[in-house]
C-alpha cells in the first residue's frame, strides 16, 4: 500500500460531517443497522447510500461485526450485494461468512479483517490477503514494535485505532439486562461507568449484546511519525468541541510528523498510549 495515511473518523452522528471535512478528515467509518456492536451510530442501507452520493470524494467504510447466525445470512448477501452498488472503499469484517460471500459472489468490493483482538502477526494478515483481503485492522494488544514488523512483512493495507476507549471484550450475552434482572433494579440507561481496583470501565448494552471498554482515553498520537500506515482511526467519543481540536492537531500530525504537535494533543486528553511501547502479559490468577 501506500504512504499517504489518511485520517479516519468514526462519528457519534452525522450532525458534524462537514465540519469534521473541513478540518481533514479523509474516510469515515459507519456501522451498518442490525450487524454491528460498539458503535453510538448505525445506518441502514438507505443513509449509507445518502452518505456516499453526497461526498464523493471521502472514503467510506462500514462496519459488519457481529457474528452471523445461520439464519441472518441470506439478509446479509442481499445486503452485501446492495454495498457492492455503492462505491465505497470496502467493508470491515468480522465474521468469516463476509469473506465467503464475497468469494462466491466474485462482489468487487473491498474488506478489511476486522477481527478485534485477532489481527496480531504478519503470517495471518498474508494468509487473508492472498483470500482477497485489502485490508487488515490492527489489534490494539501490540506493540509499535510489532506493527512496524507487520507493516514490514505483509502487502496488506493497515488501519490502526489512535484515538478513543480502547475495546477490552464484547459478549452476545446482555450482562446488564441480566445484572439488573437478578438485582430486583431497574436498568434505566444503556451505559455504565464501573470501577474495580481502581480502574475504571465503560459498559454498554445493545440488542447484539455487551461491549466493554477501558476507561482511559488512548492517545495514540505518538504513533503517527514513526510508522506509516494506511488509515489511523479517531472515535468521536468526547465532545464536539474538544473533538475538533484533537482532529485538527492529528491533520497537522500527519501532514507535517511535527512531534511537538503530539504534546499538544496529550495536553488535551492526556498520553495513554495503551500497549504501543508495552507488550501485553497473561497471567493465570492462582487459587488456594
Amino acid at each position: 500500500m501506500g504512504d499517504l495515511m489518511k485520517l479516519t473518523v468514526v462519528p457519534n452522528s452525522l450532525n458534524n460531517l462537514d465540519e469534521y471535512i473541513k478540518i481533514g478528515a479523509d474516510a469515515f467509518i459507519f456501522a451498518l443497522k442490525g450487524y454491528c456492536s460498539g458503535y453510538n451510530l448505525e445506518l441502514t442501507l438507505d443513509e449509507i447510500k445518502d452518505i456516499r452520493d453526497t461526498y464523493k470524494d471521502i472514503d467510506i467504510f462500514v462496519a459488519v461485526n457481529k457474528n452471523i447466525f445461520n439464519g441472518e445470512l441470506k439478509s446479509l448477501e442481499e445486503k452485501l450485494i446492495e454495498l457492492d452498488k455503492f462505491n465505497i472503499q470496502g467493508i470491515l469484517f468480522y465474521d468469516l461468512s463476509i469473506l465467503n460471500i464475497k468469494q462466491r459472489l466474485n462482489l468487487n468490493i473491498d474488506l478489511v479483517w476486522n477481527q478485534t483482538h485477532m489481527v496480531t502477526n504478519y503470517d495471518t494478515c498474508n494468509y487473508y490477503f492472498d483470500k482477497g483481503v485489502k485490508y487488515g485492522f490492527l489489534a490494539g494488544e501490540i506493540t509499535l514494535d510489532e506493527i512496524k514488523e507487520i507493516k514490514a512483512k505483509t502487502h496488506m493495507g493497515l488501519f490502526a485505532n489512535v484515538f478513543g476507549y480502547p475495546l477490552m471484550s464484547y459478549t452476545r450475552r446482555h450482562l446488564l439486562k441480566n445484572y439488573f434482572i437478578s438485582n430486583g433494579k431497574e436498568m434505566n440507561k444503556t451505559e455504565y461507568l464501573i470501577t474495580n481496583n481502581n480502574e475504571e470501565y465503560k459498559i454498554s448494552e445493545e440488542e447484539n449484546g455487551n461491549s466493554i471498554f477501558y476507561g482511559k482515553l488512548l492517545n495514540g498520537s505518538i504513533i503517527i511519525p514513526l510508522v506509516s500506515l494506511d488509515y489511523v482511526v479517531l472515535n468521536e467519543c468526547v465532545d464536539v468541541e474538544l473533538f475538533s481540536k484533537v482532529l485538527d492537531l492529528f491533520r497537522k500530525l500527519v501532514d507535517t510528523k511535527d512531534v511537538n504537535l503530539v504534546k499538544e494533543i496529550d495536553s488535551l486528553v492526556g498520553d495513554y498510549r495503551g500497549f504501543f511501547f508495552q507488550k501485553t502479559i497473561y497471567k493465570v490468577k492462582k487459587n488456594g
